[in-house]
């Protein structure tokens, strides 16, 4: 083998690795609650989020009508839930 073809499969191997240990960036989100606050909860309703907590809503997200049982495509970036779509 080659040390071009041996330094490009350590390269993909690392990079792999690096990937594996990272939390997965999105989430499937439910709403757990419409009035007074709409709550969406991820991972299993261990995490909850409103517009006091970190929910971020894109205008897609923001024009629809929520429903208690709802699920929703969401991006988890630190302490902020970005909610892109209903699914």
């Amino acid at each position: 083998m080659a040390w071009d073809t041996a330094l490009a499969r350590a390269i993909k191997g690392t990079s792999r690795a690096a990937l594996a240990g990272q939390p997965q960036p999105w989430y499937r989100a439910e709403v757990v609650q419409v009035t007074p606050k709409l709550i969406f909860a991820i991972a299993d309703k261990e995490f909850k989020f409103d517009s006091s907590t970190g929910l971020i809503m894109t205008a897609t997200a923001k024009s629809k009508t929520w429903k208690v049982g709802m699920q929703a495509a969401a991006l988890l970036h630190g302490a902020q839930l970005l909610v892109l779509d209903s699914l």
